[in-house]
């Protein structure tokens, strides 16, 4: 079975042989079990079910959130010989019978879709003409309600199974925490999955933290990390403000450093990427704005100035560290009062009870004055307790879910300006959206689709239709524009009239909202788990990689790894800068 498997892949993809993970999930597949498949971006999850794809009769239907993603994976393996399309929003009517066509005539191996296709009543009738053998489910994380990148449409995937014949299913993501696996094995339906967890050691790391409490102490630990500026570094800082004075820092003491945030103009930017990647620039101090396209294989170390707010994030950039298999370090300079950013982050996210019904009575009271919608500065001002305007547009968003707000913006559009260049758009649809999140890059694909991927510089769209991206979230629409904006992907202004906020219906009391209280304090206690099990890896004495392993499910190694600060000595030059 596997020999077959190992011929293909030799065949049609020129490896020698599968990595370790590939071979346990492509086993499972083959043995016809369900399967879960967990392994980081770039550990080749795709092979996992496209080998299989080849070797069985019939179509194997792949379901894939991102319009982009699908291109890259279809072209790839046509260029390939291997006969595979896609149906998406992009084509019309008649291009997605002649492929469905194909695909009932055997012409075709694997066929992707978007899972809200399945929503189409005539869709699910032509899936069943189909000899569909196995069906798999790309960034299955997306089905977890718990997710920034949770996508409705997951959840009524299940639903699809028993129309067509209940197929094999293989669940692929990148992301799955404990609980996550959980909700995927759940809401996807899967039957006794074989759980395969690989890829995220990787030995060459030498992972490291220093506490550090003041900024000074942080800075010269900084500088000595650098190795006077010789090889290609990394390092991360939480806040816009925290890039610039460590990147001036560092050229103040010779290293030759650029600073990376959204804030920054485009030209900038890609500026600093582009003497980085080119090896001209040692040194980049970046938010976690800087990640989308980074493929650098000789980055020898990545230092987080400050802690992340999960150890999900931390693992995604420290992991840009030693991709050419070199030895590489990965730090963390730690402070207690890293933590504090991340919550305030997390209640401006999950606002407390009492600051969401403080919202609605404020709203309630400006309509009422008004006789109409009111924008937010006629009511917010109003609203007791509130720590940010972030937390306010929370407020808003949880209140417009439960139906209690709406947003007044029918009649309003966006001017939209392309800035960044049509080739500059394309690559960012192709990079992917993990570190975006995926509604965002969802809204860019639909500003693309819409001006012909960019051809037209200028063009409008009512607001009312992309909000629907954001499950109708108008306050959400407008942080993704303006972050695009920030990032001079695009320039926007609204237009038109009718903008505002009003009650969702007839003033109701605000104890009467129905809003699902219980599941807003779930999140907000998930997060701040999150935060203290970050916090966990900087203070706990064992093994790093080893704690880092068993959070991620993937098999532990020893007690003794030789590969951290707490299992290997350091020398004794640079001892000094540990504890």
């Amino acid at each position: 079975m596997l020999s077959e498997a190992r011929s293909a892949l030799q065949r049609y993809f020129g490896y020698p042989d599968f990595r370790p993970g590939q071979r346990d999930a492509i086993l499972a597949v083959l043995q016809q079990s369900d399967a879960l498949v967990v392994m980081p971006t770039g550990g080749g999850k795709s092979l996992c079910y496209q080998i299989p794809a080849l070797l069985r009769e019939g179509v194997t239907l792949v379901i894939s959130p991102l319009i982009a993603l699908m291109l890259d994976q279809v072209d790839a393996l046509t260029r390939r010989g291997i006969p595979a399309a896609f149906v998406n929003s992009t084509l019309a009517a008649d291009e997605i019978e002649e492929r469905l066509r194909r695909a009932a005539a055997g012409q075709l191996k694997l066929l992707y879709v978007a899972p809200e296709r399945f929503e189409s009543a005539r869709f699910r009738r032509a899936l069943q003409g189909l000899e569909v053998e196995l069906v798999a489910v790309d960034e299955a994380h997306c089905v977890c309600e718990w997710g920034h990148d949770f996508r409705p449409s997951y959840l009524r995937l299940r639903q699809v199974w028993p129309v067509i014949g209940r197929p094999q299913l293989v669940a692929l993501t990148a992301t799955a925490t404990p609980e996550v696996r959980r909700d995927i094995v759940k809401d996807l339906g899967l039957e006794c999955p074989r759980v395969i967890i690989r890829g995220f050691d990787r030995p060459n790391l030498r992972w490291a933290v220093r506490r550090l409490e003041r900024i000074e102490e942080k800075s010269q630990a900084l500088t000595a990390l650098m190795n006077g500026g010789d090889d290609s570094a990394l390092v991360y800082a939480s806040t816009r403000k925290m890039v610039v004075a460590a990147t001036e820092f560092l050229r103040s003491r010779g290293v030759s450093a650029g600073a990376y945030h959204a804030g920054l103009p485009r030209e900038q930017r890609a500026r600093v990427q582009e003497e980085w990647m080119s090896g001209r620039l040692p040194v980049v101090v970046a938010t976690n704005a800087f990640g989308m396209g980074i493929d650098k294989d000789d980055v020898r170390r990545v230092v987080h100035f400050q802690m992340p707010g999960s150890l999900e994030a931390y693992y995604q950039e420290a992991g840009r560290a030693g991709r050419d298999g070199e030895a590489s370090e990965c730090v963390l300079l730690h402070s207690y009062r890293d933590r504090f950013v991340h919550e305030l982050f997390i209640r401006a996210s999950y606002p407390p009870k009492k600051v969401i019904l403080a919202a609605y009575e404020a709203l309630a009271d400006a309509t009422a004055q008004a006789g109409g919608p009111v924008g937010l500065s006629r009511f917010g001002p109003r609203v007791p307790g509130v720590k940010s305007e972030r937390e306010l547009y929370s407020a808003l968003r949880i209140l417009t879910d439960a139906g209690a707000v709406r947003a007044a913006d029918s009649r309003r559009c966006a001017s939209l300006r392309w800035i960044a260049s049509r080739r500059q758009l394309r690559d960012l649809l192709g990079d992917g959206g993990s570190a975006q999140g995926l509604p965002r890059l969802a809204l860019l694909e639909s500003l693309a689709r819409r001006s012909n991927f960019g051809a037209r510089r200028w063009f409008r769209v009512p607001l009312q239709e992309l909000a629907r991206l954001f499950g109708g979230d108008h306050a959400a629409l407008r942080n993704a524009l303006a972050a695009l904006q920030a990032e001079g992907v695009l320039g926007w202004r609204e237009e038109g009239k009718g903008s505002g906020y009003a009650l969702g219906d007839a003033r109701r009391p605000a104890r009467d909202l129905p809003i699902d209280w219980e599941r807003i304090g779930t999140r907000r206690a998930l997060e701040l788990r999150k935060l203290r099990r970050m916090e966990r890896y900087a203070f706990q004495g064992g093994c790093r990689r080893r704690y880092l392993l068993s959070y991620f499910g993937d098999e532990c190694v020893g007690l003794r790894c030789g590969s951290c600060d707490r299992c290997r000595p350091l020398e004794p030059t640079r001892a000094a800068y540990f504890y």
